[in-house]
């Protein structure tokens, strides 16, 4: 067991198969996301057993870190969902690692504010006791400088040890802390918002051009139709990665956009054209941080950059309405569109974490060897010409 770093109380590793837990440590769990040191919407219950109908999903486990102070409820310190795959490249052996599905953007674990140390202390004992666990624990798309992930690396090097970086890259995000004209004012360029002016009123011209959001009482499913209609005409269901490509997809994307309107966390927007629908955009909130689930536009009106300009408005909103702290795009790095109009990035990592035996290690050392190999082949030759 391992201290909490502002507590007398210990932790106490609990490891359950499946997504359901008994109901008080349903409750715990939702005090947890809300208390967390890094929010992430997609390890939340609810969003985490809607994903669970996904093909992929398979075989998820929840560790639970539980603090138990004498004279005092049990809280959690740390939760993280996991699942055993094959290692990196599916050729290093089985890893034990946080769970990744379709739906989910960002891998940190969720870590009461304080217990960040002491979370990693414990989870990596009790994970490296358990040899039929995996050889390596493999975490994906966390935060490079979290608190959790920061604390990771501290408990690695009080132990002799260190992850080995499997992928990294930036996407871009909104960064609350200015009013929105004081961010396009610095971040925007002016022949941009003079194009995106004139593409307004060419739309005015063509019947009206209304912006609205879904009402907290308002009948969703309408607009969820709408947004993977509008998903499956363009590029995405060409290639085959809009919501409504599949059955798993599409009931998962439902119930994770029934259950955040029903939790009044969906910030959901449109954008129309002399009634008809242009752009939506739909938008999850966990306390003052927002994640971007959904973006879709008519293709018919692609030369309006309806995209652009339903994020332009939203933008206004979350930083002068909602004064939001951020919001991750969820976008994949170097997005055409996303990358112009928000000027702040966030840097995402992938990391493979030995254990404490020598197997562990080895098996670390072989993903870091082929990741240089990888790193060194896809490097462009320079030439003299």
């Amino acid at each position: 067991m391992a201290r909490g770093d502002d507590t007398d109380g210990a932790l106490r590793i609990e490891l359950t198969a499946g997504l359901t837990v008994p109901a008080a440590a349903d409750v715990a769990w939702d005090d947890l996301a809300a208390a967390s040191s890094s929010a992430n919407i997609f390890y939340e219950p609810w969003l985490a057993r809607a994903a669970a109908v996904l093909p992929e999903a398979g075989g998820p486990m929840v560790l639970m870190a539980w603090i138990d102070a004498p004279a005092a409820p049990p809280r959690l310190a740390g939760l993280l969902v996991l699942q055993r795959r094959a290692g990196w490249g599916g050729r290093i052996g089985v890893a034990v690692q946080n769970w990744d599905q379709r739906a989910r953007a960002l891998g940190e674990p969720l870590v009461r504010a304080g217990y960040e140390h002491a979370f990693w202390q414990a989870a990596l004992d009790f994970l490296g006791q358990r040899r039929r666990m995996g050889h390596y624990l493999r975490l994906s798309a966390l935060i490079a400088d979290s608190p959790s992930t920061r604390a990771l690396h501290d408990v690695l090097a009080a132990r002799k040890r260190h992850a080995t970086v499997t992928r990294s890259f930036e996407r871009a995000l909104l960064c609350g802390g200015s009013s929105s004209a004081e961010y396009i004012g610095a971040n925007i360029r002016k022949k941009v918002l003079k194009e995106q002016r004139r593409l307004r009123n060419r739309l005015e011209e063509q019947g009206g051009l209304v912006f609205d959001q879904l009402a907290p009482a308002a009948a969703i499913d309408p607009w969820i139709d709408e947004l993977f209609r509008l998903e499956m005409s363009g590029w995405k269901g060409r290639e085959g990665v809009a919501a409504a490509a599949d059955v798993a997809t599409e009931r998962c994307f439902r119930a994770v956009l029934r259950a955040a309107h029903e939790r009044r966390r969906l910030d959901f927007r449109r954008l129309s054209v002399g009634g008809r629908t242009i752009a939506l955009l739909a938008n999850i909130e966990a306390g003052d941080t927002a994640f971007q689930l959904k973006i879709a536009y008519d293709e018919d009106y692609a030369a309006f950059s309806p995209g652009v300009l339903i994020e332009m408005d939203y933008l206004d909103y979350a930083l002068d309405t909602r004064r939001l702290a951020r919001v991750d795009s969820c976008a994949r790095p170097n997005h055409p569109m996303i990358d112009r109009i928000w000027a702040d990035r966030l840097p995402i990592v992938s990391l493979a974490v030995p254990f404490d035996r020598w197997s562990s290690r080895l098996a670390c050392a072989a993903i870091d060897t082929l990741r240089k190999l990888r790193d060194k082949r896809a490097r462009p030759v320079a030439t003299d010409c």
